[in-house]
Formats: C-alpha cells, structure tokens, sequence
C-alpha cells in the first residue's frame, strides 16, 4: 500500500472535491449504510454523499467479478474513518502496527478499511478509484484465500488493472530507457515499480493469452509455467517486448 499511496497520491489530490472539514478524532461510525452488496460505517463527515460513494462502488461490482470470474461475494463492509489513529486500532487484529503511511487496505474478502474519501487531506476522485482497488483485492481474496502479496506483482497488478490505474509507459522513465524490472523488484515492498506497471502486466496476459489465463494465474499463484507455459524470466522478456511494440517505446 505503501506505494500506491506515494506514487498515486500526488496524481490524484488536485481532483478532491471541496470536502468538510473532518469531525473530532475518535467519532464513531455511525449505523450502516446498505447498498446491494456494501454496508458503509462511516463518520458526519460522510453524511452528505454517502449515497453517492455507494453507487459509485456498486456500478463496479458486476464488472469485477465477472472480470475475474467470481461468484457473489457475502456483504462486504466498507469503513470510512477521520484520522490514521482510529484506522490502525480497527485492523490492529490483522495488522499490528499500521504504517503511518497506509490509508487504505482489505483485510479480507468481506472489510475494506480506508480513510475517508472526503477527507481533506486525500483526494476524493483518488480515494474513491483506491477503494474499486481495495474491492479488486476482496474479489482475490474470495476466488484465492492465500492470494494476497502471494506473489506481490499479481496481487497488485489485478487490482490496479481492475481499478484503471493506467499509467503512459512514455512517462516511466526506466521503461522508455529500455531498462525494464526484475521480479525482484517488482515483488520488493520497498520498490514503486509495480503500481507504475501493474497495469501493464495485467494487460499482456489478458491480451497475449485470456482473461480465464488472467484468473488462473491468480488461482496458482502466479505459476507461469502451468497457466502460460513459461518461464518467469521468458515471461517479462515477452511483456517488456508487448509493451515497447504495443505503445511504440
């Protein structure tokens, strides 16, 4: 998460709407908000367009789970919170410890904790295409229970695909200089790399392969030769060859 938040965070701020300020640290979540398939906890701060965010998710839902040939997931609960503080004590079971850093995570196929969207401090339009990411990974979670950074560049690469976050190839400089990343580095929590061409993995197999490939590699857990036939290493060699003819690098 680390990264995405760095890395997206800086493209997306200028597009928040004109949010209240947030309520008092520490004010609890009110009762739910129920659409078809979300409950919404959330804070005064979310009281004007709570509806609204929960449409907005909904008209994805359908898209996500036949993209990755998901059944219905059981309710998903969403909570929105107004400070990092109240965050990490909600996940504190599942992640002792939450970086400063992190504004946004799915614990598991059924709860997305997350700041506020309308949160001054983030923008709306980049919290609310971070939340589709966070509901890309429940759907991971429901069709691979262990799928989750098992391995990284798969885990992230599908919800960012999912989610849209599609960045020019001409803007990456290392992809422009003909240098592409290892899986190393992909894979590293302490390298960006990944959310600049998650998008693009995800691309080459749906496009070189199918979309039922696409799945099954997160079935596997990544296992190139038994989904692609391939090796890892063959595998990026025809991806950084896909992208350079693909978007004339």
């Amino acid at each position: 998460m680390k990264n995405l938040i760095l890395f997206f965070l800086l493209m997306f701020i200028s597009c928040s709407d004109d949010p209240q300020s947030p309520p008092a640290t520490n004010e609890p979540l009110s009762y739910p908000h129920n659409t078809t398939h979300f409950s919404f906890y959330y804070t005064s701060l979310d009281n004007d367009n709570i509806r609204g965010m929960g449409d907005t998710l909904e008209r994805h839902y359908s898209r996500v789970i036949n993209d990755l040939k998901s059944d219905t997931l059981a309710t998903v609960k969403v909570y929105f919170f107004t400070d990092h503080d109240s965050l990490a004590a909600a996940v504190a079971h599942a992640v002792p410890n939450l970086p400063a850093w992190a504004n946004a995570l799915a614990i598991s196929e059924t709860e997305i904790y997350m700041m506020s969207p309308n949160h001054p401090d983030f923008g709306y339009s980049f919290m609310m295409v971070n939340l589709i990411h966070e509901f890309a990974h429940c759907v991971s979670y429901h069709i691979r229970p262990n799928i989750g950074n098992n391995p990284r560049w798969l885990w992230e690469s599908v919800a960012i695909y999912e989610s849209g976050q599609f960045f020019d190839p001409h803007n990456i400089p290392y992809l422009v200089s003909h240098n592409p990343p290892t899986f190393a580095q992909l894979n590293s929590f302490s390298n960006t790399m990944i959310y600049e061409v998650g998008y693009l993995l995800a691309e080459y197999i749906i496009l070189n392969w199918s979309r039922n490939h696409f799945v099954n590699m997160i079935l596997t857990n990544g296992n190139f030769e038994q989904v692609l036939g391939m090796s890892s290493t063959e595998f990026l060699d025809g991806w950084f060859a896909f992208v350079v003819d693909r978007y004339g690098l």
